[in-house]
């Protein structure tokens, strides 16, 4: 359904993905049965005797119950001054007139440059808010919160001297969804050092080495494709002022680098991934030279935000060990061994669970971005719903113990290849056929 309404957004327009997918009573009625089944399923399976596998699944729980909230309570729009007015007034996203309870003057607006180009670095209101006299500053990544009320720059007038400012005022919703955010950080910790976790009677599985000669030469490789990486990305970086967050060279470039350290250090664990590794490593480097994006271009405004390094990181860190789970498919496939079938999907998993939980703290920290920088935690962008779509689909992977087919490491491999398919999609897909904000990374 997530992914008919990205196409639906495509072909017909925002409202009509929204009016007949995000916000209709059936997908919000899906995600409330959905949620309340599944905290039925573990009090009656006994999960809360894991506690961090416990919690985790009610953090979950409690980011949809504000994600309600948000829509029941909360409410958003825009707000138009020029220079030297003073208002009270903005309206809301469905056109009504709505009234803050104090009044805002606007007593100026610029622009910040690159130095030496006419490329915008940001953009700053300066505002002063009518009950205290007191005058703030709006600007990119930095929101003016008061009395409940969240405001931040969103557009401007060709003359400069007139700014548009989102409004937000959700104070519960916004509550309960943090709430659910920092408990699934700490589930997600604690999971690691739980008893007797999918996780860690995975990592107990043994696999085949390869002879001393081969092994030097891998490592040896390794070294030089690491140093060729990390001197690329370091240069590039030193140019540009900005890390290779963003653009489809400077990301895959990183993905290559990532591939490599995962290399280093699984490498006396799971052998298969040096291998494997050159692989996706080799594929992730030829995309780079093909693309059209310069490393060393400035950032957009709205990039400029300590969380875009963190954000990318654990995105493309969880890619990188997506594409590693689909090559082990792959072999898992062409094996015919039982017992080489069975070690691979243990291998599988102790990638996986890592994989799922960076995924996971990438979307929900891209989301803490997205509720700074535009007042919306969550606006069902393509690459958003793409990356939850993502995150659904290798999330079942971990729940063997419920879906009895992944015990069987034929039916495993097979789904893990398939699977690699959202990993593309969100990537590539969302960024050259479906659009959205983020058609730029």
């Amino acid at each position: 359904m997530m992914a008919a309404a990205t196409i639906v957004e495509k072909l017909y327009g925002t409202d009509t993905a929204f009016r007949h997918f995000y916000h209709s009573p059936l997908f919000i009625a899906l995600w409330a049965v959905t949620a309340i089944s599944g905290v039925w399923f573990m009090i009656k399976r006994g999960t809360i005797k894991k506690p961090a596998t416990f919690f985790l699944h009610i953090a979950f729980v409690l980011i949809l119950a504000g994600a309600l909230l948000t829509l029941l309570t909360g409410k958003s729009g825009s707000m138009y001054l020029r220079r030297g007015e003073t208002s009270a007034n903005w309206s809301s996203d469905q056109g009504f007139r709505q009234k803050l309870p104090f009044k805002l003057t606007i007593k100026d607006f610029s622009i910040d440059y690159y130095p030496g180009t006419k490329d915008p670095s940001d953009y700053i209101s300066k505002v002063v808010v009518s009950d205290t006299g007191t005058e703030y500053t709006i600007s990119m990544n930095n929101i003016l919160k008061y009395g409940g009320y969240r405001f931040y720059q969103t557009s401007y007038d060709s003359d400069l001297n007139g700014s548009v400012f989102s409004v937000s005022h959700d104070p519960w919703g916004v509550s309960v969804t943090y709430t659910g955010y920092i408990m699934l950080l700490l589930s997600m910790i604690g999971f690691f050092f739980q008893k007797n976790s999918g996780f860690r009677v995975a990592l107990k599985a043994r696999s085949e080495g390869f002879s001393k000669p081969v092994r030097t030469v891998l490592m040896v490789l390794n070294i030089l494709l690491f140093s060729y990486l990390t001197f690329v990305i370091g240069r590039d970086w030193y140019r540009s002022g900005h890390g290779p967050f963003v653009g489809t060279y400077s990301v895959m470039m990183l993905m290559a680098w990532l591939v490599s350290v995962a290399m280093a250090l699984l490498r006396k664990r799971l052998p298969i991934i040096q291998p494997l590794g050159f692989v996706l490593a080799g594929f992730s480097i030829l995309v780079a030279s093909l693309s059209f994006s310069d490393p060393e271009a400035n950032l957009m405004p709205v990039l400029r935000s300590p969380l875009l390094s963190v954000h990318v990181l654990c995105m493309m860190v969880s890619y990188t060990l997506f594409g590693l789970v689909a090559l082990i498919g792959v072999v898992g496939l062409i094996k015919r061994n039982n017992d080489t079938h069975a070690m691979l999907r243990d291998m599988s998993l102790s990638i996986l669970y890592p994989a799922v939980f960076m995924l996971t703290t990438g979307t929900f920290i891209g989301a803490v971005w997205a509720n700074i920088s535009w007042g919306s935690y969550w606006g069902w962008d393509p690459k958003e719903t793409w990356a939850l779509i993502t995150m659904l689909v290798y999330a079942a992977m971990l729940h063997s113990s419920t879906v009895s087919r992944f015990t069987k490491p034929g039916f495993f491999h097979a789904y893990a290849v398939i699977a690699f398919l959202t990993v593309l999609i969100t990537y590539f897909g969302v960024n050259f056929l479906l659009g959205g904000m983020h058609s730029y990374a």
